[in-house]
């Protein structure tokens, strides 16, 4: 837990009277907490990057590889359950028990692997530990945000964000510098080793504080008794309790109009940009403007760098403006789209960065508008439920794009996909008018508008 800021440090109002948040970074220990998040974000980079190539170094087989990918979106079904247990007992219940069941799980794998055992059941149960843990661990910390970083929460939310992607960059590299030195299960060795950075930070005092008998009743009460008439119906059920939980952190996200726009533009955005696109930007390096192996992976890092810039831009302003943010961001995804339908080299070129630029600006701004409109006492379970939506909504991406590409042809699909990014557009500048505020539910102050 932080101390109270200084008066130089809390959040200062603009002329138009609203107020703006100092830099995380002259947190002293925001620095100690974000580096050891980094580190453990490029380990799971890292893993991210080897294992899929030393599972074909040993089998040759992409149903494995497929397989063992599937660990991640399987896990985030667990997403609102682990957010109903942060609303209950506060954070810390999930953050060092995450990073250990990770640590046990990738300990278990590396054996496996160091033993000559390629087996895909044994080998896909410790990629599901790994992932759970890591769901855990991040539901833990993102919902301990607010109360490590009280004066400057939401732009703590957005700096760690743009961190992680910025870890995405990092961890191929670490696997291209470190593979002459390393093979590929000495870098999963690797990774087992960074998940005990935050278990450091931990140890030195900063993480998330005790759950106070406040948030704790918080968590536990329903809004306006109508949860307690439905448990009672159900005889105190705990599958029952944890359902009026989850509903009411349904009702919470209902409510706002601002996170159904921010959840409109990433549903829409996660099955037009997901891994499907990736995909078909590859295929069209290659195949259309014949690009050696080496030039399309220089155009794929160029579009990773201007994400994090994406990022960057909107997590590094002292004025947080989501509507202005969501709106250019959607709006220039979605023209990169149409643009990557016309037969030009600089033009895709252009759609590539441009395009990741704005995509990078709409992730950062749905991740602070979390921490800033929702209320504390349903953070846990509002942010699974979102999670929950968004990943679904993503998974959607490598199945209906392919599909696209085989009915109507690659120009064709990326027209599609834009006007899915188009729509998502739309909802936002019809929804995030504003001067609207949420109806009906409050939980708790941090719930309004500041």
């Amino acid at each position: 837990m932080t101390g109270p800021a200084s008066a130089g440090e809390r959040a200062q109002p603009t002329a138009a009277g609203e107020q703006y948040e100092p830099s995380p970074f002259r947190n002293r220990r925001f620095v100690v907490f974000a580096a050891g998040n980094t580190v453990n974000n490029i380990g799971e980079a890292v893993y991210a990057t080897a294992l899929p190539l030393l599972m074909y170094e040993l089998t040759g087989s992409l149903a494995v590889m497929t397989v063992l990918a599937g660990a991640v979106p399987v896990a985030l079904l667990l997403a609102p359950p682990l957010g109903v247990a942060t609303d209950r007992w506060g954070p810390r219940v999930l953050v060092v028990p995450g990073l250990l069941l990770q640590a046990a799980a990738a300990l278990a794998m590396n054996l496996l692997l160091r033993g000559g055992h390629d087996d895909p059941a044994p080998l896909f149960v410790c990629a599901l530990l790994l992932a759970v843990g890591g769901t855990a661990y991040r539901t833990g910390w993102m919902t301990g945000i607010p109360g490590m970083f009280p004066e400057c929460k939401v732009r703590a939310r957005g700096t760690l964000n743009s961190l992680f992607f910025a870890s995405t960059l990092i961890g191929p590299l670490v696997v291209t510098a470190a593979l002459p030195w390393l093979d590929y299960s000495g870098l999963l060795w690797f990774n087992l080793l960074t998940f005990f950075a935050p278990i450091a930070v931990w140890a030195m005092g900063i993480h998330p504080p005790p759950a106070s008998p406040s948030h704790t009743a918080a968590g536990n009460a329903t809004d306006g008794g109508a949860d307690t008439g439905t448990d009672s119906a159900a005889g105190g059920s705990r599958a029952g309790a944890a359902s009026s939980k989850l509903a009411e952190g349904w009702r919470v996200i209902r409510d706002d109009h601002r996170i159904l726009a921010v959840l409109a533009a990433q549903i829409a955005l996660g099955i037009a940009c997901g891994t499907g696109l990736n995909a078909l930007i590859v295929y069209e390096l290659g195949h259309r403007w014949a690009l050696s192996a080496r030039e399309a992976a220089t155009a794929l890092t160029l579009m990773n760098v201007c994400m994090l810039a994406g990022n960057l831009l909107v997590a590094q302003r002292k004025r947080f403006r989501p509507r202005l943010s969501l709106i250019l961001g959607m709006a220039v995804r979605t023209v990169s789209l149409l643009l990557f339908a016309v037969p030009s080299w600089p033009l895709f070129l252009i759609a590539l960065a441009l395009g990741a630029l704005g995509q990078g600006a709409v992730l950062s701004t749905a991740v602070m508008m979390r921490v800033k409109y929702l209320p504390a006492a349903v953070l846990g379970r509002a942010s699974g439920l979102l999670w929950l939506l968004t990943g679904a909504a993503a998974l959607l991406s490598p199945v209906v794009t392919p599909l696209l590409g085989n009915v109507l042809g690659i120009p064709q699909t990326f027209l599609v996909l834009g006007v899915v990014s188009g729509a998502g557009l739309w909802y936002v500048c019809a929804h995030a008018a504003p001067g609207r505020r949420p109806s009906a539910i409050r939980v708790g102050r941090e719930g309004s508008d500041r």
